[in-house]
């Protein structure tokens, strides 16, 4: 999806308040992300996968759990971060992307440049590329397949280094806390 196409919001079962499984479908929201060109007061989109990944807060507004992050630390966008949620995390320079490295790296494709992807079953997390002419590095090596991430490791894409943070783990999952 192009800045200049509508946004589309897609609904598919419906439950019968945010974060209640009742519905037993998936929810997509309408909520903020930063598109270049936005007006003042517009809404944004981002897409929330199955409500059990969900939860309500008291706004009333439903909003994708953290799974960990990504933190820049070098190159342009220097000390922001951005959220890993679960499930296959597309990584690239448009806003529409999972995880918008929107900062102005342009060697950063715009869209599925890389993807982070977080297993909640495993509560492992992996990086691989998206196909792009620009490889994308982690410790200093080009990912070509699959890759586990860790704590700590460094991802290079583009000019942009990032130093992954988790938060899930066999310690801490959110599924551990539901009810809480």
């Amino acid at each position: 999806m192009s800045d200049d196409q509508p946004t589309r919001v897609i609904r598919t079962g419906t439950p019968s308040a945010p974060g209640d499984a009742a519905g037993g479908g998936e929810v997509t929201r309408v909520i903020g992300s930063g598109r270049p060109g936005r007006m003042p007061g517009e809404p944004e989109t981002h897409v929330l996968r199955g409500v059990d990944q969900t939860q309500a807060h008291e706004g009333g507004g439903v909003y994708e759990l953290t799974a960990g992050w990504l933190v820049v630390i070098a190159g342009p966008g220097r000390g922001a971060s951005r959220e890993i949620f679960f499930g296959m995390n597309s990584v690239g320079r448009s806003p529409d992307q999972r995880i918008p490295l929107d900062f102005g790296d342009e060697s950063i494709s715009r869209e599925a440049h890389a993807f982070i992807v977080y297993d909640e079953m495993q509560h492992d997390f992996y990086v691989q590329h998206g196909g792009k002419a620009n490889l994308v590095r982690l410790n200093g090596k080009p990912v070509l397949a699959p890759a586990e991430l860790k704590h700590g490791d460094i991802l290079e894409i583009g000019a942009t280094k990032l130093l992954f943070v988790p938060l899930c783990s066999e310690s801490f999952n959110w599924s551990d806390t539901q009810g809480e």
